[in-house]
């Protein structure tokens, strides 16, 4: 045997569920089982260029797959697709022998089986044993079982309030943490009283599921308390904090953070787009995507809570995502204890050795008409783009079958606004194939 090859495994759904405390339930849990544990998985495609093998869900298709990768002037790498069993990808891979003898195939002949994931589940440890059976030795990109703890505290919310007592660069929104009905209708009239708008937030949401701007006009909080009883991600403890008014033209700060044995590996920064003041749509990233001064905040937050995250034993990527106040603060908003979906941008900008030269722009939810193809829509415009030399790819399309169907895609160019603007275009382009007028904005 020789070398190493990695394996790649989006693990997003069954990471979103790993925690004991998170129940989720109906329409909530198929959702992001149907999203994190589909969709999401076809950017890890972007992931690296290293010798590696893929572990995605069935439904992807082949045409998008070869067109990509001759764009990228790379070679498509084996895929695996164990049988849809649960949705949860470890899982499903765990329950199918033949993916497993198939893997098995495709990793002989290399000493070290790197296990690449978007973040650590009870799974994840069980695959590790399995593939070291094999005759491999196997190494997790994320951290050992003995400090899996770690990653579950941190990607609490909570986590955010206890490092903001001793670390300078921490800053978190004054609030509370609440344990029931009775607590948390009291503190909501309390505190949108005192600040007039708060955000309620559960300590394990996802893209802005599980989070609520609640005002102080007539019977806005009775409206949320209605909506959050029947909403499984609204379980307790739930934090509420003052709503901070964001700086304009800024967008919302986080951080790609490497956190190696020896402390902070990599911190690569991103500017998020949210709507509704907490659900996530798109990102940019690289060094262009925050203006200098933000940038320079961020970064020295995310080598803070990077080096106090290696202190309770973590290792891997992790980010943080933020807000840049109107009061010029940075404030912290949670830690996410996993590869963020950004990361497959960050993982171009390594390929092309651009980390300086370029930002792109990563859009997660494009919508598109209904009946719309890859071969048929999608791969028309972007082969015009590529046969001009622009760095655009579509990055997921499994979702053209849904009922209000999207693509995400993603664009380089050397500022935000090209790569924004390279967007826009792809947007009405696809519209004008499909033959109606794009969305314009």
């Amino acid at each position: 045997m020789s070398d190493a090859i990695e394996l790649i495994i989006p693990n997003m759904a069954e990471y979103h569920l790993r925690n004991p405390a998170l129940q989720l339930k109906g329409e909530e849990r198929a959702r992001v089982v149907r999203f994190g544990g589909t969709y999401e998985c076809e950017h890890s495609v972007f992931w690296t260029d290293a010798p590696r093998v893929l572990v995605l869900p069935k439904g992807w298709s082949q045409a998008w797959f070869d067109d990509i990768h001759k764009a990228l002037d790379l070679a498509a790498p084996p895929v695996v697709s164990p049988v849809m069993r649960s949705g949860l990808l470890v899982d499903d891979l765990l329950h199918d022998g033949d993916a497993q003898r198939e893997l098995r195939k495709l990793v002989t002949g290399y000493d070290v089986v790197k296990l690449t994931m978007v973040g650590p589940t009870a799974e994840t440890y069980l695959l590790a044993a399995l593939v070291s059976g094999w005759g491999h030795q196997v190494e997790l990109d994320s951290v050992p079982e003995e400090a899996f703890w770690a990653s579950l505290y941190l990607d609490s919310k909570v986590s955010c309030l206890d490092l903001a007592r001793t670390l300078p660069a921490m800053r978190v929104a004054p609030g509370v943490v609440v344990g029931n009905w009775v607590e948390l209708k009291g503190a909501l009239r309390s505190l949108v009283a005192k600040h007039g708008r708060v955000i309620a937030r559960t300590l394990f949401g996802v893209a802005g599921d599980g989070s609520r701007v609640v005002t102080d006009q007539p019977g806005n909080v009775d409206a949320f308390l209605d909506e959050a009883s029947a909403d499984s991600f609204f379980a307790f403890p739930i934090l509420i904090q003052e709503f901070v008014e964001h700086a304009a033209g800024v967008g919302c700060p986080a951080a790609d953070i490497l956190v190696g044995p020896d402390g902070v590996e990599d911190v690569v920064l991103c500017a998020l787009t949210v709507e509704h003041g907490y659900s996530f749509r798109s990102v940019d990233v690289g060094e262009g995507a925050l203006p200098p001064v933000w940038a320079e905040r961020l970064r020295a937050a995310a080598y803070e809570v990077g080096e106090a995250a290696r202190q309770l034993g973590y290792v891997g990527w992790m980010c943080i995502d933020c807000v840049a106040g109107a009061d010029d603060q940075l404030y912290i908003t949670e830690i996410n204890a996993r590869r963020s979906g950004s990361l497959h941008a960050g993982g171009l900008l390594r390929y092309w050795g651009a980390e300086k030269e370029l930002t792109l722009s990563a859009h997660f939810m494009l919508p598109v008409l209904e009946g719309t193809s890859y071969e048929e829509h999608i791969r028309p415009v972007f082969q015009r783009l590529w046969d001009a030399g622009v760095k655009a790819y579509p990055t997921s399309i499994r979702a053209l079958g849904w009922t209000d169907p999207i693509i995400a895609v993603i664009a380089a160019a050397p500022t935000a606004a090209e790569a924004q603007k390279i967007i826009a275009g792809i947007r009405d382009d696809i519209y004008a194939v499909a033959g109606a007028p794009g969305p314009r904005q």
